[in-house]
């Protein structure tokens, strides 16, 4: 009797679990994952070969009060079609982990270079399902994804550090007029002093600092995808910043050894033109590597009757803060097509992810932003509001590649966002490492080394695939750190390697045999 009793209770038990089920079944989980796949490529390039269905779990609810959920995998896939994620001119391999509701390091086996047919991946996946009826049905939405930047406490000062905190939230706390303006006076500080602290406790230890951009944004999210290329004890330390023209600053001044900066900006930074018109040329830069691609993305609302950048005039737009190096790039962009100062409404609406709600709430009607792709804020705020890339006209193309050295031109591929079916053609700064002069050169040779290894490709992240030893040199628009020189000089595949025939020539080192010792 007690075995019978036993055996009901696993009978109702299994099928209460099955009543409770979450999302699809493993085959119709593997059809849906592959149906993501084949629209993003626009066809069947990389293939489910096995999937093994890892459980659910609840998820949101939808606007509408839907019930939905959250169903986990692991896949193994494999090319049908030969696929380089490190070529700029096609679809980036960020959205393969899109595809797969994978973070950045959950898609393991993609590496920089030509990936052959029959070339294996595999994946910790997901994808969120909304219940409608008896079933469940596939959407858009992505599972959030924690990206913490590595941050370090002061060695040695715990109880100093400590107390200064204390005072510092008693301060934040216990202000009721912590209002308006003061409270961007407090958030200014604190934020240049987290910056500074960051790039000195780099000096006492082995983590590498590299001054990026705002909190969450493409530079920022890069260097945080780094983590699993640096060795047992060593990690990339982010500093956020206001962007590429604080950091050339920054760089040249000693605050920070390493940096990410826009080519155009750096051309600008070594020639003391446009914004650095008022310092004089930087001396202290030198250019270690050409990362990836930064497109420029105008976008506008779905339904916006402007079909062209020129047709913006007299509109209300937002082109990056001021002093930043996506503003500069913006507004050389804006007049290749005619488009000077006075000819529209420049609207100051914050930070990039702060623009584009702006743009969804009809306060701005375009958005302008050098960024690269996918710009992982646009493809969230498109899918909550009907978003769309406006192409650069041909003659504008031709006109800003030659005035604004540190340009080149590029298309958006069709598919990088929802809703895109056609290329966008656009042009393109790159994102550069660029270090100061002073930097040994086996510190500079043994970053690059972690960035360009082609070792266990499961240290290499999603983002990290993009890199490329051939394209490491394109849009170099400053002279080359010894360090670098060295590097690239062990690597032939670099140097000699293809380049866009539009790639600038890198600007002539200074007449200096050495550089000039930092104020």
């Amino acid at each position: 009797m007690p075995s019978r009793f036993a055996a009901s209770l696993l009978v109702a038990f299994a099928l209460l679990a099955a009543g409770c089920a979450r999302g699809p079944d493993p085959a119709g989980l593997e059809a849906d994952v592959q149906a993501r796949l084949d629209a993003m490529f626009g066809r069947p390039v990389l293939v489910v070969g096995s999937l093994n269905r890892q459980g659910s779990a609840p998820f949101a609810r939808a606007a509408d009060g839907a019930r939905q959920a959250i169903v986990y995998f692991n896949a193994t896939l494999e090319f049908a079609e030969p696929y380089d994620p490190s070529d700029w001119e096609t679809l980036s391999p960020q959205l393969i982990a899109r595809a797969l509701g994978a973070t950045d390091d959950g898609v393991f086996g993609l590496e920089s270079g030509r990936m052959a047919p029959g070339a294996v991946l595999k994946a910790y996946g997901s994808l969120v399902y909304r219940r409608e009826g008896e079933g469940w049905r596939p959407t858009q939405l992505q599972a959030p994804q924690a990206v913490g930047a590595t941050q370090a406490a002061a060695p040695g000062a715990e109880s100093r550090a400590n107390e200064l905190i204390e005072r510092l939230a008693t301060i934040v706390d216990t202000s009721p007029r912590l209002r308006g303006a003061r409270d961007e006076i407090v958030a200014e500080e604190l934020d240049r002093a987290l910056q500074n602290i960051q790039l000195r406790l780099e000096q006492d230890q082995a983590d590498v600092a590299i001054a990026t951009g705002p909190a969450g944004g493409e530079y920022a999210r890069f260097v945080e995808s780094l983590e699993s290329r640096f060795g047992p004890g060593r990690h990339p330390l982010v500093a956020t910043t206001a962007g590429s023209v604080e950091n050339a600053f920054l760089i040249d001044q000693g605050r920070a050894r390493f940096g990410l900066v826009q080519s155009d900006v750096a051309a600008a930074a070594v020639t003391g033109e446009g914004l650095f018109g008022t310092t004089g040329p930087l001396r202290h830069l030198r250019g270690a590597a050409a990362l990836f691609p930064e497109m420029v993305h105008v976008v506008v609302r779905e339904g916006d009757d402007a079909r062209s950048v020129g047709e913006l005039a007299g509109r209300r737009l937002s082109i990056g803060r001021v002093g930043s190096g996506s503003r500069q790039t913006g507004v050389s962009v804006l007049a290749a097509h005619g488009l000077g100062s006075g000819s529209y409404l420049e609207t100051d609406v914050g930070e990039p992810a702060a623009a584009l709600l702006a743009l969804a709430e009809g306060r701005v009607d375009a958005v302008v932003e050098v960024v690269s792709a996918p710009w992982h804020a646009l493809a969230e705020a498109g899918a909550v509001t009907p978003l769309r890339l406006l192409p650069l006209d041909a003659v504008a193309i031709e006109r800003a590649v030659a005035e604004v050295h540190g340009l080149l031109p590029l298309t958006i591929p069709a598919r990088t966002y929802a809703g895109q079916e056609i290329d966008v053609p656009t042009v393109a700064a790159t994102a550069l490492l660029v270090v100061n002069a002073e930097v040994p050169e086996a510190v500079v040779r043994d970053l690059l080394e972690v960035l360009y290894s082609e070792g266990d490709s499961r240290g290499r992240s999603v983002r990290a695939a993009r890199l490329s030893r051939e394209r490491a040199l394109s849009g170099v628009t400053l002279p080359l750190h010894d360090g670098a020189a060295g590097f690239f000089e062990a690597a032939p595949a670099a140097v000699g390697g293809p380049a866009p025939a539009s790639a600038p020539v890198p600007v002539a080192a200074p007449a200096a045999t050495a550089p000039e010792p930092l104020p």
